[in-house]
């Protein structure tokens, strides 16, 4: 019993202690934020059946997913609340794919966030606590009005984010023109990283232009979870050649390493490419695109090896800045409390707190403008009446 006391402490003498299940350095915490009906629900239901932690797909038109929990949004197949939801995943060893945490099992806290208008401030809220964020979009409308009001606030709380244009299995769906509107709406620097292979019913894959490969995915009843890695298609050889050198001219200007090897006329290795563009998407100068279908289950795997790859884990995130009650003065917090930060409910913006000691907590920059308050030091035994 003593060890085993011993041990607790031991883990929970830090937040990023060895002991932990899932470092800090192998953890996600994403949002998906969209326009109304871009697909956010279902992106979060295969997600959550593809890292095992539900054995059955829901799908919202049936009301039976996961994070549709209230019977309102059941009934109305919409996301009115913000519903948080975790789970766990390995990018899987694929023959001439570079993946760069290959075979390392991450934890991933993921918010499924309303795209409504009127639950706007749903949104918000959850983009104050997230790190990272993939920004869906309809692949026949392309970026939607709703789509530019969480592109502000996910810029208001520099939040790195992919772009996932989903529903390319629609008729008149078009990858080409949902990146233009892209780049002329939302002044995004985002170029693809994976290519939708084929368009409405003839979509069957993804294709890697980074590691130039195929993923065509079986039309077996596996719902999405067998696919097969293959070169790429003669007649897509084309269009891959063109996206890769888009990609590393786009990927150059911002990146000096890149740039140099580009000068020096040397050959871009996907390792360098990859390290690149998650250094980019981490300082919000970059935005990799990515083709798919939530709905038929094409190319949610390789969204979320792209958000363990490109997306930013908290260590990641640079400090956060806050302020004094003397609105001139401005601190940066220099160390992390070693207590146990047990809950955030983005919901109701309340924030659980232990920790064996501390005398004040720095308020984010944020929250300068608001009237300045006091968080008082709580110990283990009362934390729970927070």
């Amino acid at each position: 019993m003593p060890a085993t006391l011993e041990k607790k402490k031991s883990a929970a003498a830090g937040p990023n202690s060895p002991n932990r299940k899932f470092p800090l350095e192998r953890t996600r915490n994403i949002g998906i934020a969209a326009h109304i009906d871009a697909g956010k629900t279902t992106i979060t239901e295969r997600v959550l059946f593809y890292t095992g932690m539900i054995h059955k797909m829901g799908e919202v038109h049936e009301g039976t997913t996961v994070t549709d929990w209230m019977e309102q949004e059941r009934e109305r197949g919409i996301t009115i609340t913000s519903a948080a939801t975790t789970c766990s995943w390995a990018q899987r060893k694929e023959e001439g794919v570079y993946k760069i945490f290959e075979g390392i099992k991450q934890r991933i806290n993921i918010i499924d966030t309303p795209g409504h208008v009127d639950f706007t401030a749903e949104v918000e809220r959850s983009l104050r606590v997230l790190d990272g964020a993939i920004a869906v979009f309809d692949g026949v409308a392309g970026v939607q009005p709703q789509s530019e009001t969480v592109w502000r606030q996910a810029t208001k709380y520099n939040v790195p984010r992919l772009a996932f244009i989903n529903k390319m299995d629609r008729v008149g769906a078009d990858f080409a023109m949902s990146v233009n509107s892209i780049h002329k709406k939302l002044d995004a620097n985002a170029w693809p990283v994976l290519l939708p292979l084929g368009r409405e019913d003839q979509l069957k894959g993804q294709l890697d232009v980074i590691n130039k490969k195929a993923i065509i995915y079986s039309d077996s009843d596996q719902l999405g979870s067998t696919y097969e890695v293959t070169d790429v298609p003669k007649e897509h050889v084309a269009a891959v050649e063109k996206a890769y050198k888009e990609l590393v001219q786009q990927i150059s200007n911002i990146d000096d390493e890149v740039a140099e090897v580009v000068l020096e006329e040397k050959p871009v290795t996907p390792e360098l490419l990859k390290a690149a563009i998650r250094r980019q998407t981490i300082a919000n100068k970059f935005v990799p695109v990515i083709g798919g279908s939530a709905l038929k289950n094409i190319g949610v795997q390789y969204l979320v090896d792209a958000v363990v790859d490109y997306l930013p884990s908290p260590l990641d995130i640079p400090r956060r800045r806050g302020w004094s009650q003397t609105p001139t003065r401005q601190w940066r917090r220099r160390r992390m409390i070693t207590g146990i930060f047990a809950r955030l409910r983005s919901n109701f913006g309340v924030i659980r707190l232990s920790a064996n000691s501390f005398s004040s907590v720095f308020i984010p920059a944020r929250f300068r403008k608001a009237t300045p308050f006091t968080i008082r030091a709580l110990t283990n035994a009362n934390a729970s009446r927070v």
